[in-house]
C-alpha cells in the first residue's frame, strides 16, 4: 500500500535592504528583509501558494525578526515589500497540471463521441459494441453482418459489473450462436440513450 506524500514548503522570494535602525543593537541602515512563499504539494510537486511569510535580519548583529516580532515601523517596511511580491509561475505547477488533464480529457471524450458516432452510422463486420445492460452491467455485441440498413450482431452471454473490464468477455465461446437483428437507426438511438457506452472497431 503506498503512501500519498503531501504536505508544504517554502521557498524564497525576494530579500530586500530597508530604510531604519536595527532594533536589537541600533545600528543605521543594516536592516533587510526576506519573503518567503508558502506552497502546498503532492510528491513534492507544487500545487498551488499558501501565502507569504517573511522575516527581518540586521546585518551588523546579525539578529533575526519574525514579522511578529517587527517593531511597527519594521513591520510597515516588511508588508510593503510582501505586497510587492509576487509568487512564482512554478508555485502553480500542479494547477496548470490538472487544468491540462481535464482539456485533455474534454478533447478526449469529444473524439470518442465523434467517433462512435460514424462507427454507429456505419457499422463495419467485427465492430465491438460495449453496451449497458438493464441491471447495469456491462457486456459486448459483435458485428456479424451488414447488409443495407440492416446490422445482424452477435450477442455475448456473459455481463461483468466494470465497463474497464469488460473486454475480458471478448472471447469467442462467450458470444451466441445466433445473431440478432437490427437497423442502423436502432443503433444510433442506443447510442443517444447510453446503452451502447463505447464502439471498438479493429
Amino acid at each position: 500500500m503506498s503512501m500519498i506524500i503531501y504536505g508544504y514548503r517554502t521557498s524564497h522570494l525576494l530579500t530586500e535592504p530597508v530604510a531604519g535602525s536595527c532594533p536589537t543593537c541600533a545600528t543605521p541602515d543594516a536592516l533587510r528583509v526576506s519573503v518567503f512563499g508558502r506552497y502546498a504539494h503532492v510528491y513534492w510537486v507544487p500545487l498551488f501558494p499558501l501565502g507569504k511569510t517573511g522575516a527581518s535580519e540586521c546585518g551588523h548583529c546579525r539578529q533575526v525578526l519574525p514579522s511578529k516580532e517587527m517593531t511597527p515601523e519594521l513591520k510597515q517596511s516588511f508588508q510593503e515589500v510582501k505586497q510587492r511580491t509576487r509568487a512564482p509561475w512554478w508555485h502553480f505547477v500542479g494547477l496548470l497540471l490538472l487544468a491540462a488533464a481535464i482539456g485533455w480529457g474534454l478533447i478526449a471524450s469529444s473524439n470518442d463521441q465523434r467517433d462512435n458516432q460514424s462507427f454507429i452510422s456505419t457499422p463495419h463486420k467485427g465492430d465491438l459494441y460495449h453496451i449497458r445492460t438493464e441491471n447495469g452491467h456491462y457486456s459486448l455485441l459483435k458485428v456479424q453482418e451488414v447488409t443495407g440498413n440492416s446490422v445482424k450482431l452477435l450477442a455475448n452471454t456473459y455481463e461483468i459489473d466494470k465497463l474497464t473490464k469488460v473486454d475480458e468477455l471478448n472471447k469467442p465461446e462467450n458470444f451466441a450462436p445466433e445473431p440478432v437483428e437490427l437497423t442502423r437507426y436502432d443503433l444510433r438511438i442506443m447510442l443517444e440513450k447510453d446503452e451502447i457506452v463505447d464502439v471498438e472497431r479493429p
